[in-house]
This record gives structure tokens, C-alpha cells and sequence, in this order.
């Protein structure tokens, strides 16, 4: 029986996976402020990347690159950081839901506990069906985080309107 993907690599796979949600639902968390924290999305890129290229060529020269990249987009985004008066968006749910989503898909993959007694062609389209609809819950967090924050930015800096004598 062949394979789609290597299954000696689906830990890393998923690992690379569950990285590339986050930077994707962070970015559009913040995507409302942009105009006030310039480096912000660049420097999730950086990290993000350099992170997924560390994962997948782990002990590798693109270990080596990506973990410096990584690391360019984390000094990048430190030194750029907003003022501090710049709401944040919310993220905990966009991280847990990336991780639930890359531990189920993993296990539906490996087939672990009852799923290992699933025909390997079945696991395979439901593995897909897993990471899709986890990746789809993650990014409708990250996009409900961006309303939110597109909200929290428009409170805070929209001005309070003049009395009138």
C-alpha cells in the first residue's frame, strides 16, 4: 500500500501544520492594526516560515536557516512592538484550537485507540476531513479575534464627541 505522505514524517508534518495555522490566524488577528504596528505582519511571516522550515528539514541546513529566520522574524516584531495604549487581540482560543486540531488530525492519521481498526484508505479521507475542519474552526477564531480587535482599536482611538453648551 503507498502512501500520500510519508507516515514516519507525521509527526513533523502535522507540527509544521499546526505552526503554519497559527502564523495564519495571528496574522489575521491583527490584520486591524497594521497601520499602527508596521512590523507586525512581517515579522510573523518571518517567524513563521523560518519555524515551519526549521520542522521540516529538522537537523538539516534548512533547520539551520529557518530557526535564524525564525528568529530574525521574533527580533523583527520585538523591537517593532506597538504602543503599549494598542489593544491586543485575543489568540488563546486561535492556539488551542490550531493544537486540538493538529492532535486530532495526528491521531486520525496514526490511528490511535479505535481508529486503528479503520481501513487505511478510510482513515486517509477522514485524516482529511479532520485537519480541514479544525484549520476552518482556527480560522474563524482568528477571524472572530479580528473583529474583535478591529472593534477594541475603533473604541479606543475614535475620538469622544464635543459637548455641546
Amino acid at each position: 500500500m503507498t502512501h500520500m505522505f510519508d507516515a514516519d514524517h507525521s509527526l513533523r508534518l502535522v507540527t509544521a501544520g499546526v505552526v503554519l495555522l497559527i502564523g495564519i490566524g495571528c496574522s489575521i488577528a491583527w490584520l486591524p492594526a497594521t497601520r499602527r504596528d508596521p512590523a507586525g505582519l512581517p515579522s510573523r511571516v518571518f517567524a513563521t516560515v523560518g519555524t515551519i522550515m526549521a520542522i521540516a528539514d529538522w537537523g538539516g541546513v534548512g533547520s539551520v536557516l529557518g530557526i535564524s529566520l525564525a528568529a530574525m522574524g521574533v527580533l523583527v516584531g520585538w523591537e517593532g512592538q506597538p504602543p503599549p495604549e494598542l489593544p491586543r487581540p485575543r489568540r488563546g482560543g486561535l492556539v488551542t484550537a490550531a493544537v486540538v486540531a493538529g492532535v486530532a488530525t495526528l491521531a486520525t492519521f496514526d490511528g490511535w485507540g479505535p481508529l486503528e481498526r479503520l481501513p487505511e484508505e478510510l482513515r486517509a479521507v477522514a485524516t482529511l476531513v479532520v485537519a480541514v475542519t479544525g484549520a476552518l474552526a482556527a480560522l474563524a477564531i482568528a477571524d472572530r479575534s479580528r473583529i474583535g480587535l478591529r472593534e477594541a482599536i475603533r473604541r479606543r482611538f475614535t475620538p469622544l464627541p464635543k459637548p455641546t453648551p
